[in-house]
């Protein structure tokens, strides 16, 4: 940490080590884990298995009250990292300005920040306006696209993280806005299906990204089940091919992430796997 080093304290019955060394823990955590991607990989946790952006800001609040009015910058710029890191803007900037304002060693990082987060609020406060669905979608692609300018804009930084996480924040809810309006639009489940494949292309290398197949094979396995709900497995108004055609994508999608080794998703897949592999039993001798 720039203008803190553990190295410069004095004994251990000194109240300015004290100080400092009760800054160092708050910090020391959260500088290991600062530049994560955090696109790319699940968020950094603490020893505790908090979100170390969430706790660091509890543990700032506390080593104020516990040392009012000590080294200033250091703490607003930490602090600072850790709103950025939440998405919260708004906050991040008031901190980095602090710095900035200074005279600080942090003061060219905080003005860099301070470049890079007005950017980011400016657009993240821009609300979609649209009278129509097709308006809505558009104004979230075009919204996305900006996100995507500005990632490629600060690629390699922490920035372009930040950014890209927009972008696919805003791909996500148009699959949720086409999930919820599937009934009301013209070919609303190919729309869906559609959004999440272009979801799962254009985020590949997202975190998210087996949580996505997930849920594509999810939404296969409901057309399924409202597919027999409107069509009596027993009856001649069933048609097997439609069936099993929607159940087979479902299984598509569970068995790509039930084979993947060391994620979180792997166990919920191979249940979901197993339910479905049942179900389609299940029906197929109802058919018969």
């Amino acid at each position: 940490m720039p203008g803190l080093s553990p190295d410069e304290a004095g004994p251990n019955g000194n109240t300015q080590y004290r100080t400092e060394q009760d800054l160092l823990r708050v910090v020391a955590e959260f500088q290991r884990v600062a530049t994560k991607d955090t696109y790319r990989f699940p968020l950094p946790k603490d020893v505790t298995g908090a979100n170390v952006h969430k706790a660091t800001l509890t543990r700032i609040n506390d080593y104020e009250t516990k040392h009012p009015g000590a080294y200033p910058a250091i703490i607003a710029f930490t602090r600072g990292r850790a709103y950025e890191g939440l998405h919260a803007y708004e906050q991040a900037l008031a901190e980095y300005q602090r710095v900035a304002q200074g005279k600080s060693r942090l003061k060219q990082e905080a003005l860099q920040a301070v470049e890079a987060l007005t950017a980011f609020q400016a657009l993240a406060q821009q609300a979609p306006t649209a009278t129509t669905a097709v308006e809505y979608v558009q104004a979230l692609d075009e919204q996305a696209h900006q996100w995507r300018d500005l990632a490629q804009q600060y690629d390699n930084t922490s920035y372009g993280t930040l950014a890209r996480e927009e972008e696919e924040r805003l791909d996500r809810a148009k699959v949720a806005f086409f999930i919820l309006n599937r009934y009301r639009i013209e070919d609303g489940n190919e729309s869906v299906i559609l959004a999440y494949q272009q979801l799962l292309d254009k985020h590949g290398e997202s975190k998210n990204r087996y949580r996505y197949r997930l849920e594509l094979g999810d939404f296969y396995m409901n057309l399924a089940h409202e597919y027999t709900a409107q069509n009596d497995p027993e009856s001649l108004r069933f048609d097997t091919n439609i069936f099993e055609a929607l159940g087979r994508a479902a299984l598509q999608h569970y068995a790509t992430v039930a084979q993947q080794d060391g994620i979180m998703e792997k166990l919920e897949a191979k249940g979901k796997l197993e339910a479905l592999e049942a179900y389609m039993a299940k029906v197929g001798r109802l058919g018969r």
